[in-house]
């Protein structure tokens, strides 16, 4: 039997909603999907207006809702041999496979899919939709999706990220910042190096202090990482190098340990080895380190609900991080594995489906329930 999910997900993974695509058409069809169920409808557009998030609520307008979280964009299917078309929902033995099914276009399907339900409801507590894009290449915009709930809403009591976890509860995750450092020295002609400021020089420097960072004891012994993923510069073997520019990450688990590395890499960068260069950073990438402030009460409701325990700390970057840094306490949980995540022919189980649908309905009785606190 093909339920209300199933066919809210095929027609999810039929959008090509790949991270350098436009969301668009599948955010307006969603805001559509949501308004002729009643829903309050907001997008919230990126700056060219080639993107959006939408926001959508539920229910009375007070605080102490619960907002079901998920990313609209997927991973390319690029060089990926697959055995059926990514972007058509083909079932095979119980397994739905098409790109995004796992991650997470099933969680945002089980969401649409409920709405059906709960706009019929007698709700006394709001129920949320937030759905972002370009999660895969940064949670670029989560950012102005959460600000907008946090200043628009009244405060929801939870945040559920529907990312795969097989509905186990996530409550925690590393943090992950990119940064683009670019010196700039004096270009000469290579008869004479003497005669110009080698940028590759000065960025080879760097990069070798950032071994150095990732090999000290605060960092190394915290679980942390540091990675250098792209150098680029200098012109022509006979010119000394004007510019140079190094894209690195850093992973790190608590704010402390975002501050040791910070302030060491700033430290060295101000210090005396570059200063005949111009440098400057910049932040290209902010998925801050997520740690759920969630209580007793709340981790209960979400087993009433149907969540599995024990809790467990994440492999994997999420937008949890950045409700919680709006103070909204927050969660990962969501059907589909993560195993099956990005590869060719990801797939969910149409019994991982019926399980969140199950959740889903529970979420809708405990909103139809007075509220206490």
């Amino acid at each position: 039997m093909t339920t209300t999910s199933h066919r809210i997900l095929k027609q999810l993974v039929s959008f090509d909603s790949t991270s350098r695509n436009s969301n668009l058409p599948l955010i307006e069809w969603v805001a559509g999907y949501l308004r002729e169920r009643g829903a309050r409808v907001e997008l919230i557009y990126n700056e060219a207006r080639t993107k959006a998030n939408v926001m959508g609520s539920l229910g009375p307008d007070r605080a102490g809702g619960i907002v079901m979280s998920g990313h609209t964009d997927v991973v390319p299917v690029d060089g990926q041999e697959w055995t059926s078309d990514p972007f058509t929902l083909t079932e095979r033995d119980g397994r739905l496979y098409g790109r995004g099914s796992s991650d997470m276009k099933g969680f945002i399907a089980c969401a649409l899919a409920a709405a059906d339900h709960w706009r019929n409801l007698p709700l006394r507590r709001p129920l949320h939709f937030a759905f972002s894009y370009d999660e895969e290449v940064g949670c670029l915009g989560a950012h102005s999706l959460v600000e907008r709930i946090a200043r628009s809403l009244p405060k929801p009591a939870l945040t559920i990220v529907g990312e795969p976890t097989d509905m186990r509860v996530g409550v925690a995750h590393n943090g992950v910042t990119g940064r683009y450092t670019r010196f700039k020295g004096v270009a000469a002609h290579a008869s004479d190096p003497s005669l110009g400021v080698n940028a590759i020089d000065a960025a080879a420097a760097f990069i070798n202090f950032l071994g150095e960072v990732s090999r000290l004891p605060q960092v190394a012994t915290h679980g942390c990482t540091l990675n250098v993923g792209c150098i680029s510069g200098g012109a022509a073997p006979n010119i000394v190098a004007e510019r140079c520019g190094v894209r690195w990450e850093y992973r790190t688990s608590t704010d402390e340990d975002v501050a040791f590395i910070r302030n060491a890499i700033e430290g060295h960068l101000g210090g005396p080895r570059y200063t005949d260069l111009e440098v400057a950073s910049e932040t290209e990438l902010d998925v801050p380190q997520f740690s759920s402030r969630l209580n007793e009460q709340g981790m209960a409701l979400l087993t009433g609900f149907g969540a599995r325990m024990p809790v467990t700390t994440l492999p994997f970057g999420s937008e949890a991080g950045i409700f919680e840094r709006w103070d909204i306490p927050t969660v990962v949980c969501g059907p589909g594995s993560i195993n099956q995540a990005h590869r060719p022919d990801e797939w969910i189980s149409r019994a991982a489906l019926d399980e969140a649908d199950q959740f889903m309905q529970k979420v809708g009785a405990w909103a139809v329930q007075a509220q206490t606190d």
